[in-house]
């Protein structure tokens, strides 16, 4: 036998098993094959030991039926992928998983089942082929039939008989139906819904840059629409990024993220056609649970994005309302050039510094292109407000705008939960509306309970507020579903050093320095709970780490002036004080940046000065309003001009 026919011959049954009615003409399927005291059936697809069934998963038998087929051969593990899973993408770790399920089910004496490394695997055992025309399987008793049920050929039975002979085959049938219900339970297969899901970045397999924006947005996509399902743990976008670019292993991310399954997938770009291939992972034991490959056209995203989202929810066995099905599938534009803008925009809007303008760019284009398309509107608003917040624009040039668009986006749609929270931190940080901000926080909440940033934002809004327990509450919600998110830690380490317990603010923001050594605020909080401690040296240290890596931005040289002051190192503060002054008249610093350095150097006049400057331009609210918190501050709380500064807030002192 030729190895292509060999390798027909080895597939044949996988997905048609050969029965009385569909066998080819003139060629003879084995009906059986019998290795050691084990008989395995194609056509009725079971495996015997004896008179027992051994209960396998699908894939399991699928896999065993190939390697005896092919017994004494090597099959390579890509050959056997390719043959289980035809136009599919699933990983190595499935295939193992299938041999592992084998060996425990066949036993170890003998081991059928060799290994030969990295290559693939070898059936072991001596095969015996049996013609379709045997009508008992071999190894039987002749009074069994091919089903198992006991028969008396020969002799006329009693009724009774009869009728005890069915309860018996009756009760057989349940007990092997029982068997494999509890096999497929205990492998996770028997109708457990899946309640947590990690989307992993999606691999730009094209590796071309230019189209990174694609892969990124089909997985923030997916990411959005299983957000929307209630009881569905999936986590965010910044827990999933931490994966990109990176071998990931499904048991490893399980553990890291907690969650029940890891999605994965790869684009290819062909022109202007995608092929998208995906696979849903059980955590617990790396074991393919789901997938499947998509070949679409570029303008049919949004199909393709809803028949994942439907089949994928159908993997995980969700029960969802015909509300939650639209939800879950909904569109927020027909335009898939706008929709392409939009993915660009949000691209680049994450990549903050100065792609933060051409997210806006393409923000702007995907408006033009639908001026109804409410996620573009509060993409456009999320980059106004950073680029306020990062001082790539004035507050009172950027929040304006960033307000417009997100009440227009809420205009167009109210549900949105993103949008709700973009306006709270707009009506926090720039209109000081407290109240405001927390009932928008919790609109967005309502409408997203799995949306982590509404709770981060949230949380900072309450320690503002000097609500400090409800803020650190927010925070741990926001790490319950962004366990690994460096923000979402860092915020939590900043909670611990605006309620004074310097000691859990250093021990928490150490531990987010591990997940991103370069996330400034975490190190720039580190640094002040140093200082609070009068551990100055080390506070130089952290603050002259953010200046090298911002690049000298005006708000790391302002901390690191503050901690000259602080240590007694005058005229190096004095320095940093003059040299940012003179940035100032050139461009926008933030006005509580300026106060920092004055305060440290016990120039409250001058430290005043700044700060009714920021009240008059609205930038005391960047990066969060911490003066009613924040210890820096204590210095100048028993003036009667920083409690009227606080009230005219709206802050009570």
């Amino acid at each position: 036998m030729s190895e292509e026919t060999r390798r027909g011959a080895a597939t044949e049954g996988l997905r048609n098993p050969p029965s009385a009615g569909n066998e080819t003409p003139g060629r003879e399927t084995p009906r059986f094959y019998e290795f050691g005291s084990y008989c395995l059936d194609p056509a009725e697809r079971k495996l015997m030991r004896g008179n027992e069934i051994v209960p396998l998963t699908p894939k399991a038998f699928d896999t065993l039926l190939l390697l005896v087929r092919n017994s004494g051969h090597l099959m390579e593990k890509e050959e056997l992928i390719g043959m289980l899973w035809p136009d599919t993408f699933v990983e190595e770790g499935s295939l193992s998983n299938n041999i592992f399920l084998l060996r425990k089910a066949l036993g170890e004496d003998p081991d059928y089942i060799e290994t030969v490394p990295r290559r693939g695997y070898r059936f072991l055992g001596a095969v015996r082929q049996f013609p379709p025309t045997a009508s008992t399987p071999p190894g039987m008793p002749p009074e069994v039939g091919a089903r198992g049920i006991a028969s008396l050929p020969g002799k006329v039975q009693p009724l009774w008989r009869s009728r005890a002979a069915s309860v018996i085959a009756a009760g057989a049938l349940l007990a092997a139906l029982a068997a494999a219900d509890w096999f497929y339970l205990r492998v996770g297969r028997g109708g457990e819904t899946i309640d947590s899901v990690a989307v992993l970045p999606f691999v730009n397999v094209s590796a071309d840059p230019n189209t990174e924006y694609l892969s990124d947005g089909i997985t923030e996509g997916l990411i959005n629409s299983l957000s929307q399902v209630p009881h569905l743990k999936v986590m965010s976008r910044d827990a999933a990024f931490r994966y990109k670019g990176k071998e990931t292993d499904a048991q490893t991310v399980g553990h890291d993220l907690g969650v029940r399954a890891v999605f994965k997938g790869r684009v290819t770009q062909h022109g202007d056609s995608l092929t998208i291939a995906t696979e849903l992972i059980d955590t617990r034991d790396s074991s393919h649970i789901w997938g499947q490959q998509y070949s679409r056209k570029q303008t049919d995203i949004f199909g393709l994005q809803e028949e994942i989202a439907k089949e994928m929810a159908t993997a995980l066995r969700l029960r969802l309302t015909s509300e939650e099905q639209n939800r879950l599938v909904r569109n927020y534009t027909p335009n898939a050039e706008a929709y392409q803008d939009y993915l660009r925009g949000r691209f680049f809007w994450q990549k903050t510094g100065l792609g933060l303008n051409k997210g806006v760019e393409y923000f702007q284009q995907a408006i033009a292109k639908d001026p109804g398309y409410a996620q573009a509107y509060d993409g456009l608003a999320d980059s106004y407000i950073w680029l306020a917040v990062f001082g790539f624009s004035s507050p009172q040039e950027a929040y304006p705008k960033a307000k417009d668009a997100a009440l227009r986006s809420l205009e167009i749609d109210g549900t949105l939960a993103e949008a709700h929270t973009s306006l709270a931190r707009i009506k926090a940080e720039y209109d000081w509306d407290w109240s405001g901000a927390e009932g928008e926080f919790q609109r967005a909440i309502e409408l997203n309970p799995s949306y982590a940033t509404a709770y981060q934002w949230h949380g900072s809004v309450l320690a503002t507020m000097g609500r400090p327990e409800e803020a650190i509450a927010n925070y741990r919600r926001a790490l319950e579903l962004d366990p690994l998110s460096p923000i979402m830690n860092a915020s939590l380490g900043q909670a611990f050093y605006y309620t004074r317990q310097y000691d859990q603010a250093i021990e928490q923001l150490q531990k987010t320095l591990e997940l991103d050594p370069n996330l400034n605020p975490a190190r720039a909080f580190l640094a002040l709970s140093y200082l609070q401690k009068s551990m100055n040296e080390e506070a130089i240290a952290e603050f002259e780490k953010q200046v090298a890596i911002s690049h000298g931005h005006v708000w790391a040289l302002a901390d690191l002036g503050y901690a000259y002051a602080m240590a007694g190192r005058r005229i190096e503060a004095e320095k940093l004080r003059d040299h940012v002054n003179q940035i100032s008249r050139q461009e926008f610093v933030p006005a509580d940046a300026m106060g920092h350095i004055y305060v440290g150097l016990g120039e409250k006049g001058k430290a005043f000065e700044w700060l009714e400057k920021g009240y008059e331009r609205r930038s005391l609210g960047l990066a969060g309003v911490d003066l009613k918190v924040d210890p820096l501050w204590d210095p100048l709380r028993s003036d009667p001009r920083f409690a009227d500064l606080l009230r005219r807030m709206n802050l009570r002192p």
